[in-house]
């Protein structure tokens, strides 16, 4: 090819991207890309936002000494804190209730006294709810009925009848032995409702005090003890009268107190956790800190910007420069022109090239300068000497460079295919599972270039499963040369099948519509 005639085609390439350069701006298909480039920068800009409103707003009441902050222990008491620190900037209290098992060393035997004494010949116990943890199942270890005076327990060895056991080691004449120590057969236990238990002390006799000893009481689970029981009495056995009732039993109501404190420096907010007066939990941090938010950008742009924000909006800007034309039924014109259909192509992927690396070489360049604005002036003098220009440069140029690569792949694709979801769908699992794939898979990658182009790489938390952190970052990053280098061959291959696609391109449009 002469000189005269590369120029030519390079004009009729220019002329070509000028025209299809407002069509891939301002396409109406492709509007959502420009938020998805300018998402980022929101959320970082709202956070400075309320960074600096809290500043403004903890300022106003009062700063404490940094010393005094990082003096602060757990197991100090609220009013040592206060008296050393004064005043804290915000204080919440609140007290939480809840009713729980009273837990004392005789939880499994309950004592019902009766006042005054009544005259009975039986004594029944009623069972409405067995058991604290809902199971429907009855356990009572020993019932005991003593007269005004103490001394010896009436109900021993005395007939005793109740509902059907759970077996026949379980039987109601075990709750009357005098003895809980057993093992878990030295017990009436029974589930067939009504749920009752029957002592037939002889004769009529003084009845003052009642003693129940639960599932606890033989070494079950106190989860088992009885819930809600009451007592009955009856000198006949068919009319009794409620003498006690037990509604909750052991149940009692825990009150925990609660306050959060808030103390600022200026700079630092200390957060102070108090449970029932003393300190429990203490969180001191920066509303701002310089090096977490640079490594949080670093996350948003590796794993959402590059991933997912130019992955799509090149598959949006880029698939329909020839698939839209199909659709609108407007490609015959440009194959009509007087120019190679190769140079077409590259008229098109001129004009996607620079709408798409406009867009998100500079989302990310505001994304940089978002992050940034609200941090200490000094803090960001002494970044940019340390190499703070350079980092926000080499963001730009990943994001640009990853338009030239996803750019490629979806106008090649756009050639050979009509729906864009499927090979979307199989180059987005492909980028994802770069990580663990052999090195020279991995180099077939457009991520695996552009992770090597960042300045700063992405956070992965330590305990991350091994497969994450495998599929988040590549295994062996390239050199900047080598990255730069392997995607614009990489670019020209999928370019060079791209124009042998057009150069066999036939319309049809009836298969379109």
């Amino acid at each position: 090819m002469t000189p005269q005639s590369f120029q030519s085609r390079a004009r009729q390439a220019w002329t070509i991207a000028r025209i299809e350069l407002r069509r891939a701006f301002f396409a109406k298909r492709s509007l959502w890309v420009y938020a998805l480039a300018l998402l980022p920068s929101l959320i970082f800009f709202g956070h400075g936002i309320e960074a600096k409103f809290q500043t403004e707003r903890l300022a106003r009441r009062g700063l404490t000494a940094p010393p005094l902050l990082d003096s602060v222990r757990e197991g100090e008491a609220l009013d040592e804190v206060k008296a050393r620190l004064g005043e804290p900037a915000e204080e919440r209290w609140s007290v939480r209730t809840r009713r729980v098992r009273q837990r004392r060393q005789n939880s499994g035997t309950t004592t019902h006294v009766i006042e005054p004494a009544a005259g009975a010949r039986f004594v029944r116990l009623n069972v409405t709810r067995p058991s604290y943890s809902g199971e429907p199942v009855a356990r009572i270890y020993e019932v005991e009925v003593y007269g005004p005076k103490g001394g010896a327990n009436l109900a021993l060895h005395r007939p005793a009848t109740g509902s059907i056991p759970c077996s026949e080691t379980e039987g109601p004449e075990k709750a009357v032995n005098g003895s809980v120590a057993g093992g878990h057969d030295d017990k009436w236990c029974a589930e067939d409702w009504p749920l009752f238990l029957q002592v037939d002390l002889g004769a009529v006799r003084p009845v003052a005090r009642v003693v129940v000893k639960h599932a606890s009481a033989g070494g079950e689970d106190a989860e088992s003890d009885t819930r809600d029981f009451n007592i009955q009495v009856s000198d006949d056995g068919k009319t009794f009268t409620t003498v006690a009732s037990s509604t909750g039993a052991g149940l009692v109501e825990e009150r925990t107190e609660i306050r959060e404190v808030v103390y600022f420096d200026g700079q630092r907010r200390a957060r102070l956790l108090f449970i029932d007066g003393a300190l429990q939990q203490r969180s001191i941090r920066r509303l701002l800190d310089l090096e977490e938010d640079r490594m949080v950008f670093a996350g948003i742009f590796q794993y959402f910007y590059l991933r997912l924000a130019i992955f799509f909006g090149c598959l949006g800007i880029f698939m329909y420069l020839f698939r839209g034309e199909m659709s609108n039924r407007t490609l015959h014109f440009w194959f009509l022109a007087p120019a190679r259909r190769e140079v077409l192509l590259a008229g098109k992927y001129a004009a996607g090239l620079m709408a798409s690396a406009a867009i998100f070489a500079g989302g990310a360049v505001v994304m940089f300068a978002a992050m940034l604005w609200p941090h200490d002036p000094v803090e960001i003098e002494a970044y940019w000497n340390a190499g703070g220009l350079s980092h926000g440069l080499w963001y730009a140029a990943a994001a640009a460079l990853g338009c030239v690569g996803y750019g490629s792949v979806f106008l090649a694709v756009g050639l050979y295919v009509r729906n864009p979801i499927i090979p979307a769908a199989v180059l987005l699992a492909w980028e994802g599972v770069n990580g663990i794939l052999p090195h020279a898979l991995q180099k077939m990658s457009i991520l695996y270039y552009l992770q090597s182009l960042c300045p700063v790489p992405a956070p992965m938390d330590a305990e991350a499963p091994m497969l994450i952190q495998l599929l988040a970052a590549p295994a062996a990053p390239a050199s900047r040369p080598g990255a730069l280098l392997g995607l614009l061959l990489l670019t020209g291959v999928v370019l060079w099948i791209a124009a042998l696609a057009v150069r066999r391109m036939q319309i049809s449009y009836g298969a379109e519509t």
